[in-house]
C-alpha cells in the first residue's frame, strides 16, 4: 500500500490515483460498496478484469453492525466505498475493530467519477498528444500540442485540464474540435472556445436536435469533411464518418515525418463501435455507420495508424501505461463493427435492448447544444452513470 495514509484507527486511506493505478497493474482488490442499491447499481468501479464487489448498504452497518460485518471476508484487504467518504470511513472502522484489514476511498465514489488521468500517447520533435482520460465514465477526450498551439478534441467539462496541459507546453488552445454533439456524455467544447481567441468546430448537421430539429445555440465554425486545419507543424484532416450522429467526425493528423494518427470519436471504438439509437433512427444510422466503416475508413488508415477513440468500453481496453489506443493492425481481425457483413449484422452491436432511451439523454442534448442551463447537482446526476455512447460494458 505504496503512499498511504494510516490513521490511529490503523484504517488505511486510498486516493482515487492510487485506486486508478492498482487496477491498471491489476492488483488484488476486494471492495466492499456501502452505497445504496439504486447508486450501487448505475455505476461500480470496474478494472481490467472483474473485480470481486461486495453490495451492504451503509445502513444495514447501522442497524445490525454484527450481522453485516459477518458478510464481509476477514482474510483479505477490503477497500471500502461509499458516494462521498464519510459512510466508508465509518464502516471500514468499523471492520478494523473487528480485526478486519480495510481502507476507505478518499472522497468517495464522486471522487472516483471526478478523476481524469493524463497519459501521454506522442512526443516527438514535432509535439504532443495527450489524452486525458475519465474511468469512471469511459469518456476519453486530447489535447495535440504543436509549435506553440493546441487543439484540444472532445473535451469535457473541467476546461482547466486542457488549459494545464496546454499551459505545461508553453502552448495557447487554438481549435476545439468535436468529433460530435454527444448525447451521452456533456461536452466543455462551447466553454473552452469561448475563453481567449479559441474557434469550435463541428460538423452543422450535429448542430440540429436529431428528434426536434432544434437548432443549437452555439458558436461555432462548420466543418462538412475535407477541411486541413494546421496547428503548429501539424495538420488535421476532418473527414464526414455518419452513423453514431449524422455529422460525426473522424480527425486525421499528419505529422511532418508523414505519421498518421486517426482520432475516431465515438464511431470506431477499440473493441466495438459506438450506438446509432440515441437520436431515435438505429436502422437509418447503422446503415450510415456500416458505409463508413467499410468504405470511408479503410481509405484514412494504413496498418501503422494509431487510432484514438473517444469512449472506452472500459479499462480492458487499455495498455498497462493506462493509454487507451492502438494501431489499426491490431483491432482489423478483431474487432466486431468491421467483422459485420451488413447493416443488418452490425444493428445489434450498437443498438441498446430498450427503445425506451433514458431521459439523461435529451438533457444531455439540450445542454450541448446551448439550449439548456445545468447547474452543479444536475451535472452530478448527469455524470453518475458511464457514457451512454456505448452499450453496457
Amino acid at each position: 500500500m505504496t503512499t498511504l495514509e494510516r490513521l490511529q484507527t490503523g484504517v488505511g486511506v486510498l486516493s482515487p490515483a492510487e485506486l486508478y493505478a492498482e487496477l491498471l497493474a491489476e492488483q488484488p482488490l476486494f471492495i466492499l460498496d456501502v452505497r445504496n442499491e439504486v447508486e450501487f447499481a448505475r455505476n461500480q468501479v470496474r478494472g481490467r478484469r472483474p473485480i470481486p464487489t461486495l453490495n451492504i448498504p451503509y445502513f444495514e452497518f447501522i442497524e445490525d453492525d454484527e450481522s453485516a460485518i459477518a458478510r464481509v471476508p476477514s482474510d483479505r484487504l477490503i477497500t471500502v466505498i461509499c458516494a462521498k467518504e464519510g459512510s466508508s470511513q465509518y464502516v471500514a472502522e468499523l471492520l478494523a475493530e473487528c480485526g478486519i484489514n480495510a481502507r476507505y476511498l478518499l472522497g468517495g465514489f464522486r471522487a472516483w467519477l471526478d478523476f481524469h488521468a493524463i497519459h501521454e500517447v506522442v512526443n516527438a520533435s514535432w509535439g504532443q498528444i495527450v489524452q486525458i482520460a475519465r474511468p469512471a465514465r469511459g469518456d476519453l477526450s486530447y489535447v495535440i500540442i504543436s509549435a506553440g498551439e493546441a487543439a484540444v478534441i472532445d473535451p469535457g467539462l473541467q476546461i482547466h485540464l486542457y488549459q494545464e496541459v496546454a499551459a505545461a507546453a508553453q502552448a495557447d488552445v487554438t481549435r476545439v474540435l468535436l468529433t460530435h454533439l454527444s448525447a451521452g456524455r456533456l461536452s466543455g467544447g462551447a466553454l473552452l472556445a469561448n475563453t481567449r481567441h479559441t474557434l469550435l468546430y463541428m460538423h452543422p448537421y450535429d448542430a440540429l436536435h436529431p428528434r426536434t430539429l432544434l437548432p443549437a445555440h452555439l458558436d461555432y465554425m462548420p466543418l462538412l469533411g475535407g477541411e486541413r486545419l494546421p496547428v503548429g507543424h501539424l495538420l488535421i484532416e476532418a473527414h464526414w464518418f455518419p452513423g453514431h450522429t449524422p455529422g460525426h467526425l473522424v480527425y486525421r493528423v499528419i505529422s511532418p515525418a508523414g505519421d498518421r494518427f486517426l482520432l475516431t470519436g465515438d464511431a470506431v471504438l477499440l473493441a466495438g463501435c459506438g450506438r446509432t439509437d440515441l437520436g431515435g433512427h438505429p436502422a437509418a444510422w447503422t446503415d450510415l455507420l456500416f458505409r463508413s466503416l467499410h468504405a470511408t475508413l479503410p481509405e484514412l488508415v494504413t496498418d501503422e495508424t494509431l487510432i484514438m477513440p473517444s469512449s472506452s468500453m472500459g479499462l480492458a481496453e487499455a495498455r498497462a501505461d493506462g493509454i487507451v489506443a492502438a494501431p489499426f493492425a491490431s483491432i482489423r481481425a478483431t474487432h466486431p463493427g468491421l467483422r459485420a457483413s451488413s447493416p443488418a449484422e452490425l444493428l445489434p452491436l450498437v443498438q441498446g435492448p430498450s427503445t425506451d432511451l433514458p431521459a439523461a439523454i435529451d438533457t444531455m442534448l439540450y445542454a450541448n447544444l446551448g439550449l439548456r442551463q445545468l447547474n452543479d447537482d444536475e451535472i452530478h446526476e448527469l455524470e453518475t452513470d458511464p457514457s451512454h455512447c456505448v452499450l453496457a460494458r
